[in-house]
């Protein structure tokens, strides 16, 4: 099932305060003459995601959960997702990002160093290094390269709009916001978006492996030759709910290329044998 937002416009919000200049970090919807609340269009919602594809995302300045600044050109060079939440969330936040520690299994196909996580706090107010720190280890989440961030309302503004990212405060309290993780490929350029808070392991590994294997088989000589042959080998394993590199196909090859030479030989051998290339006139 696909779900645009976080949660029903029809159903009980997130309880915590918010102040309403928070608006002014929002990626806003129309909002009608005489009220404070934005329109909600699904349509219109989807179609700025979709939108943001092929966009190239800026070089935002973070603050990680022990106070070190991080540039989002510190993860270029190699995919990176970006899933963006608020600490406060009551439900859909935290199960989207428990989904995602299924990464864990895009890593041991690729290798941990083959892409960056970066679960960002948009609401700015509160979604501070502390907060970000206590939500990634209430979430249980100790993944390699997998990183919580907090920044200013400017930078945060910035960031959803390059992603095609949603959100708005709402009047009881807490936000709504479309429920998306965002894959940016390693010039820094949105790729794709998924939507909803759980995943397979193939709706996550997939188009990290067309990012990764595409950005490398660029390389020359047998490094790009090994990574092709890597990309067309790389199998989804569902009873294991993993990837994996087989080469059984081109085992299958070599082999059948084996016994059409054995096959070949045979046919030479006998016909060297044969009577009547030995003796042309003999009847």
């Amino acid at each position: 099932m696909l779900y645009y937002l976080s949660q029903s416009w029809e159903s009980s919000r997130a309880s915590h305060s918010k102040p309403a200049a928070a608006q002014a970090n929002s990626q806003i919807l129309p909002v009608p003459a005489g009220s404070g609340t934005p329109i909600i269009d699904e349509k219109e919602i989807l179609r700025i995601s979709q939108a943001a594809i092929g966009n190239q995302v800026g070089d935002y300045s973070f603050t990680d959960r022990s106070g070190r600044k991080v540039r989002l050109a510190d993860y270029r060079g190699k995919p990176l997702v970006i899933s963006m939440i608020f600490t406060h969330c009551p439900f859909i936040c935290a199960t989207t990002t428990r989904s995602l520690s299924t990464l864990k299994a895009s890593q041991e196909a690729f290798g941990e160093d083959s892409f960056g996580v970066l679960t960002v706090g948009f609401d700015t107010e509160n979604d501070t290094p502390e907060a970000m720190d206590d939500f990634a280890k209430r979430m249980g989440i100790d993944l390699t390269n997998w990183e919580f961030v907090s920044s200013d309302p400017e930078t945060i503004k910035k960031l959803s709009k390059d992603l095609g990212f949603t959100f708005f405060p709402t009047d009881e309290g807490g936000f709504d916001h479309i429920t998306q993780t965002t894959f940016v490929d390693g010039q820094g350029k949105v790729y794709r978006q998924i939507y909803g808070e759980e995943f397979d392991n193939k709706t996550l590994i997939e188009p990290l492996r067309e990012m990764i294997y595409n950005i490398k088989t660029a390389e020359p000589g047998l490094a790009g030759l090994s990574n092709k042959v890597k990309l067309f080998c790389t199998v989804y394993d569902s009873k294991e709910g993993k990837y994996k590199v087989s080469y059984n196909y081109f085992y299958g090859i070599g082999l059948g290329f084996l016994v059409s030479l054995l096959i070949a030989w045979w046919i030479a051998l006998e016909y060297r044998r044969s009577p009547k290339r030995n003796y042309p006139n003999h009847d």
